[in-house]
C-alpha cells in the first residue's frame, strides 16, 4: 500500500513539473520563429485548425481595402502590408493587444492609423512612403515603441510628445517638408539616444519632376 501511495505521489510531482515546464515554454516562446502566412486564406485555414497566426505578410497583394477579417485575430504579433494600394486603415484594431511590429509602407495612406495608439506592445511602426500629414499628439502612449519610420510623407505637424516617447531609438523622417527651424526644434525635443534621420531642410515639393 505504501509503495502504491509513493508511486502516485511521484506521478503527481512528475505531472505538476511537466505542466510547469509547458507553461514556462509558452511564456518564453519566440513568435519570430513562427511561420509567416502570406495570404489571408492560408492564415484563415490555419486558425480553423487551431493554429495561432502570429505573423502575416500581405506585401504586394494589390489590396485596396483593409482585410477586415484580420481585425479579430488578437494573437497577431507582426503584420506587414507594404506595397499595396491602401488609402486608409480605419478598422477597429484594438484587439491587436499583442502586436509588436506593423508595417504599411508604399501605400496611399492619408492618415496615421487611429488604432495604432492602442497597440501597447508595439515596438516597430513603419509607415514610410505614404501621404500621412501628421503624427498623433499622443504618440507617447506607445510606451514600448523603439522604431518609428515615416519617411517620404506629407507631414506638417510634429508633436512635442515625441520627446516623451521613452523607448524610442530611431525616428526616420527623410523626405518630409521641414524648415531648418522645425528640424532644430524637433532635435531639441528628442532624447540623445534617438537616432534621427532627416533630409536637408527646405520648403519643397518632393513630387515635382
Amino acid at each position: 500500500m505504501k509503495s502504491l501511495v509513493s508511486f502516485f505521489r511521484s506521478l503527481l510531482i512528475f505531472v505538476t513539473l511537466g505542466c510547469s515546464l509547458f507553461v514556462a515554454g509558452q511564456e518564453t516562446y519566440d513568435w519570430r520563429e513562427a511561420p509567416v502566412f502570406t495570404s489571408v486564406e492560408a492564415a484563415r485555414e490555419a486558425r480553423a485548425m487551431g493554429q495561432p497566426v502570429y505573423r502575416l505578410d500581405l506585401t504586394k497583394q494589390k489590396l485596396r481595402k483593409f482585410p477586415a477579417e484580420i481585425a479579430e485575430w488578437s494573437e497577431l504579433r507582426e503584420v506587414i502590408l507594404n506595397r499595396n494600394k491602401l488609402k486608409a486603415i480605419d478598422a477597429d484594431l484594438r484587439q491587436w493587444e499583442h502586436l509588436e511590429v506593423f508595417a504599411a509602407e508604399s501605400n496611399a495612406l492619408e492618415k496615421f492609423p487611429a488604432s495604432a495608439l492602442h497597440w501597447k506592445q508595439l515596438q516597430q511602426l513603419h509607415l514610410g512612403d505614404n501621404l500621412i500629414d501628421s503624427i498623433p499628439l499622443h504618440i507617447d502612449q506607445l510606451l514600448r515603441l523603439e522604431h518609428l519610420s515615416l519617411w517620404s510623407n506629407l507631414i506638417s505637424y510634429y508633436p512635442a510628445s515625441l520627446g516623451d516617447s521613452r523607448s524610442l531609438k530611431s525616428l526616420d523622417l527623410q523626405y518630409n517638408d521641414m524648415t531648418a527651424e522645425e528640424q532644430e526644434m524637433l532635435k531639441s525635443w528628442l532624447p540623445d539616444q534617438v537616432q534621427l534621420t532627416l533630409s536637408a531642410p527646405c520648403r519643397c515639393d518632393f513630387d515635382e519632376p
